[in-house]
């Protein structure tokens, strides 16, 4: 039974509707909605009360039954054009693996801060596969994917407030130690790899702190031997079997000063891989005077570099690291024998110092005592 309305309140079989006015951004003109507000007459009356309000905010939202896969999958679509390749591919994977099976069918308009806060610490627990934990970083990862959906979302009016803001995180162990080389175990490394191919490479990745990317995307045209400074320009990522090159990560373009062992190597290598170039003859494939390529010029798989690291430590006696540990160690190397940070910081392409800090701070030397004496000398000299 349909019963008379009454102060834009009226109830059609068991549940009672409102009416809002919404108003056509194009023509200006208003046109009423009606809005099932609830099982009850004073629950209609407090969503249309709520509902008038954000119309005169201008921050209503219609009401939409969109789920949450559906706004994440649009929103990635949407936004892959602006984002470097391997930032959609990152970004997809935090949306495929943890947000959809864990939110993916509900909608997005009844998120709440608090449910994320239980979706967020499920995720941790039990969100990877086969159940196991997920790291906190994996974590803050996706809850930070979700956030800028969400935002944008705001912004298309498909909801009226992010509730990923105010929702809480996991509780983190501290932050995540590195295992890194000290400048001994580089030393004893580098020597028990001279001679193989990839050499030069190991030696870059240790002298220069460059990121995997950088380092395959590294050209001729951006090394200066004779100034011994190396040019970071571009970075190199592996998507499925396709390698893309991009602008680095943060679009921060830099130059690295090298030592004179690590440009004596690379003047070396360039040496020998002209030889190749003169061997092959034709065939040679390079034609981007990449540095670091396979004996035919062919571009090296960054994938497949990383696992030569791995094998090229087996038997040597050293705390096992990856590829991008090598930067981990240069910074590490750095810090500790007192090199200031804003330098560290410029040399790994880091915006901002303060990213330095708060990656490296257990490894800068703690030394109060020579603290108080370099203020003793500087106030009442040496006495």
């Amino acid at each position: 039974m349909t019963e008379r309305m009454r102060g834009g309140i009226i109830k059609r079989g068991s549940k009672w509707y409102y009416v809002v006015r919404e108003r056509d951004p194009q023509t200006g003109k208003t046109k009423p909605r009606w809005v099932i507000g609830g099982e009850t007459r004073k629950a209609a009356e407090r969503a249309r009360d709520a509902a008038r309000n954000a119309v005169h905010r201008g921050t209503y939202v219609i009401p939409q039954d969109v789920k949450v896969a559906k706004l994440l999958d649009d929103w990635i679509e949407a936004h892959s054009v602006e984002l470097k390749p391997s930032t959609t591919a990152s970004y997809r994977s935090k949306i495929d693996l943890y947000l959809k099976p864990a939110i993916g069918h509900e909608r997005a308009q009844a998120l709440s801060p608090g449910r994320l806060s239980v979706v967020f610490r499920d995720m941790a627990k039990q969100g990877g596969k086969d159940g196991k934990p997920v790291s906190p970083r994996t974590v803050e990862f996706a809850r930070a994917v979700l956030r800028r959906a969400m935002n944008d979302a705001v912004v298309d009016r498909l909801i009226e407030v992010n509730p990923v803001i105010g929702s809480k995180s996991p509780k983190k162990d501290g932050k995540p130690q590195h295992t890194t080389w000290t400048g001994e175990q580089a030393q004893v490394f580098l020597e028990a790899t001279t001679g193989t191919r990839l050499a030069p490479l190991w030696q870059m990745a240790l002298a220069t702190g460059m990121r995997r990317g950088e380092l395959m995307a590294l050209t001729w045209q951006h090394v200066d031997l004779d100034a011994g400074v190396v040019s970071v320009e571009q970075s190199t990522a592996q998507l499925g079997n396709e390698l893309v090159t991009t602008t680095p990560k943060n679009h921060e373009r830099r130059k690295i000063q090298l030592d004179a062992r690590t440009a004596a190597s690379l003047r070396t290598w360039r040496k020998a891989q002209a030889a190749e170039r003169l061997a092959w003859g034709p065939a040679y494939v390079d034609t981007e005077s990449i540095v670091f390529t396979r004996e035919d010029g062919s571009r090296l798989s960054p994938k497949a570099v990383s696992k030569a690291f791995l094998r090229a430590q087996v038997g040597l006696g050293l705390p096992r690291i990856s590829l991008h540990s090598t930067r981990h160690s240069h910074a590490t190397i750095l810090l500790r024998d007192g090199v200031p940070v804003h330098i560290v910081a410029k040399r790994l392409g880091h915006k901002d110092p303060s990213v330095t800090l708060n990656v490296y701070a257990d490894v800068i030397p703690d030394d109060d005592t020579s603290a108080v004496e370099v203020f003793s000398r500087a106030v009442w000299g040496a006495r």
